[in-house]
């Protein structure tokens, strides 16, 4: 299936029926092909976590690591099956290290801010990474995708500093490091031109 070719069609009709173009096009389809993906990940996700029993850790770890990949981007494989297949098992894995850290208690508040602190530093220098298959060319996305990028690790620390339950405190954090760690150029197959 051709998420890109779906989420194009579908932008096409819908800015045709708005009359937007250029920008808000683009903008209207990274917002469908993006969405596309994260539905079918997630569900794939849900099912192999609550097989390995490790949903709640799991499902907190896609929610935090999974709203940030919609705006930052990150690492993708040649085709969407393959990076939806990678990701539930990376965030599986999360979920049982997240489980496992929470069991014996091995992070305290100080490494979590400081791995939180580091997410947010990858995202600053590197968001947004975009991929061969959907490429962003508008500046004005961009700029829009690195704010929000920001905006939300800040507003994850603020729930998270809000929450009692440490499960969910270090589930959240690292699904935000593992997202961050997706923009390095080392996991991105080609050099993305920023303006910003």
């Amino acid at each position: 299936m051709k998420f890109a070719v779906i989420s194009e069609k579908l932008a096409k009709g819908l800015t045709e029926e708005l009359d937007f173009i250029g920008d808000e096009k683009e903008i209207i389809s990274y917002a469908i092909y993006t969405t596309l993906l994260s539905i079918i990940g997630t569900i794939m996700v849900v099912c192999l976590a609550y097989f390995l029993n490790v949903l709640k850790p799991t499902v907190i770890a896609v929610l935090f690591g999974g709203t940030l990949r919609r705006l930052s981007g990150g690492a993708h494989f040649n085709t969407p099956l393959k990076c939806l297949l990678f990701g539930t098992i990376a965030y599986c894995t999360i979920g049982i290290s997240a489980k496992l850290l929470f069991i014996y208690e091995l992070l305290n508040q100080t490494s979590l801010l400081t791995v939180t602190g580091i997410a947010f530093l990858l995202v600053l220098i590197l968001a947004p990474v975009d991929s061969p298959a959907k490429p962003i060319n508008s500046k004005k996305l961009q700029i829009v995708l690195k704010i929000s990028s920001l905006g939300f690790i800040i507003i994850s620390l603020l729930l998270i500093r809000l929450t009692n339950d440490p499960l969910i405190i270090v589930s959240a954090v690292l699904g935000l490091l593992y997202q961050s760690i997706t923009l390095l150029p080392i996991f991105n197959r080609k050099e993305v031109k920023k303006s910003i």
